[in-house]
């Protein structure tokens, strides 16, 4: 397997996924096509492949990007650079851009996918906190059962997977998310597919993954390809972790990343940030060091919002270390610990037996935010108006 490397791209505005990348929008019942999931369609989004790789908006981008404008589509990420922050277009152009860069002029007629993002639905073996009942169909049963409103789970996404077979001579890049894509055998087939019709040599597959089921099988026909990068979900270390994913093993994760690292397939670890694990950050970032495991970009949980990190308790903020302040400036909107209640009264546990600074917050015996104390008047109020 071929290294993974990185180059500088010195491009002022363009990002190379308008040229070979298709994604689509998830969180509809009928997904549309786009070149990233940040873009914003200016147009009537487009559900059939060829109206959209073909269509006046994709060339319009391409266009407005080689004359150094900032499509209006792409604001998300031109944004992030105007505060200092890395965008994503900056992060794929630091690998994607330099292999690819004569398609920047390549005649539109001649452009092909290159790479494409599967979603293999909401299958799961978890049913992690800080999920939502879309994203996991273990999530959604527990959200059932404990009386939170649920949304329809994603479904297994068939036209991205016959994009991928009938482009699998031009693909280099297949993103597989979930749920869990290992879950889901319609994934595994999909794989021994490539491999099969010898597709899988010139593929690079990315897959974010929970690291559970992983299997000798799977495994040798992920070293047919060019390059795998396993993405594996970690957000604490130890029973801290077992704690945030029900379901989870923490020796079986351990135990499959070293199977993953004996047989030189590339492993990044990357955490959810929630109000629960904030706290958990560091000591996962040392084992990561530990273990000589590179820790990739962490992502934010926004839903259920009781668990975006703004909603962490006062009396936790002043234990948040300084590398992650910037994530609870914000006004608290919601109690996390009330949410944090429901979730251990249907797992019989109890936050503070795995993270014992929870305890005072979780006993009611440290201050409350203004969100808790509204939330908590709120609840008061409603049991009294019930009892009139």
């Amino acid at each position: 397997m071929k290294p993974i490397t990185k180059s500088t791209c010195t491009s002022k505005t363009t990002c190379i996924f308008p040229w070979i990348a298709l994604d689509r929008n998830s969180d509809t019942s009928n997904p549309a096509f786009a070149p990233c999931c940040l873009y914003q369609s200016q147009e009537t989004p487009k559900h059939n492949f060829n109206d959209y790789w073909n269509g006046e908006e994709l060339k319009q981008v391409r266009q407005e990007m080689r004359e150094g404008k900032k499509p209006a589509g792409c604001w998300k990420c031109f944004n992030d650079e105007d505060q200092g922050k890395k965008s994503m277009r900056q992060s794929v152009n630091e690998s994607r851009l330099p292999p690819h860069a004569d398609l920047i002029n390549q005649k539109e007629s001649k452009l092909k996918p290159l790479q494409v993002k599967l979603l293999a639905g909401a299958s799961c073996n978890l049913a992690c906190r800080m999920c939502v009942s879309h994203v996991s169909s273990k999530v959604h049963k527990v959200w059932e059962t404990i009386g939170l409103p649920v949304k329809d789970p994603y479904k297994y996404d068939e036209t991205s997977e016959k994009i991928i077979k009938t482009n699998a001579e031009s693909i280099r890049y297949i993103d597989l998310m979930g749920g869990e894509p290992f879950y889901n055998k319609r994934i595994q087939n999909l794989v021994q597919w490539l491999v099969d019709e010898n597709h899988a040599q010139h593929i690079t597959v990315y897959v974010t993954t929970n690291a559970m089921l992983l299997n000798d099988q799977l495994i040798h026909n992920l070293r047919q390809f060019e390059n795998v990068v396993i993405i594996v979900s970690l957000d604490a270390v130890g029973l801290k972790h077992e704690y945030i994913r029900p379901g989870a093993n923490w020796d079986t994760i351990i135990a499959n990343i070293e199977k993953l690292q004996l047989n030189r397939l590339n492993v990044l670890i990357q955490p959810v940030i929630s109000a629960i694990n904030i706290l958990c950050l560091p000591e996962l970032i040392q084992w990561c060091k530990n273990r000589k495991l590179h820790m990739t970009q962490m992502s934010l949980v926004h839903e259920p919002e009781a668990l975006h990190p703004k909603n962490l308790p006062n009396a936790l903020k002043p234990l948040v270390d300084k590398r992650f302040t910037s994530f609870i400036n914000e006004p608290s909107t919601d109690s996390s610990v009330e949410f944090i209640k429901k979730l251990d009264t249907h797992w019989n546990t109890k936050i503070y037996d795995y993270m014992p600074e929870w305890k005072d917050v979780y006993d009611n015996k440290a201050e409350l935010n203004q969100s808790e104390r509204d939330y908590d008047l709120y609840r008061k109020t409603l049991d009294y108006v019930k009892k009139i």
